[in-house]
């Protein structure tokens, strides 16, 4: 399953990075939250920021 990924600074909600995250596990459905945590995961990597500092969101498909 593959979502897009926003993430932002949360002081002033200024977009930092996007990031397209793909999960596939044949043991569970991955959740919006599992995609979220996966781009705070990969902007810590990144040095985007530290996890204080940033927030992520899921973009829904329209």
């Amino acid at each position: 399953m593959k979502r897009v990924v926003d993430v932002y600074k949360n002081r002033g909600r200024e977009l930092v990075w996007t990031y397209v995250i793909h999960l596939s596990n044949i043991e569970f459905h991955p959740a919006q939250i599992d995609f979220e945590a996966e781009a705070l995961r990969l902007s810590q990597l990144d040095k985007r920021g530290s996890v204080n500092e940033l927030s992520a969101r899921v973009r829904l498909p329209n």
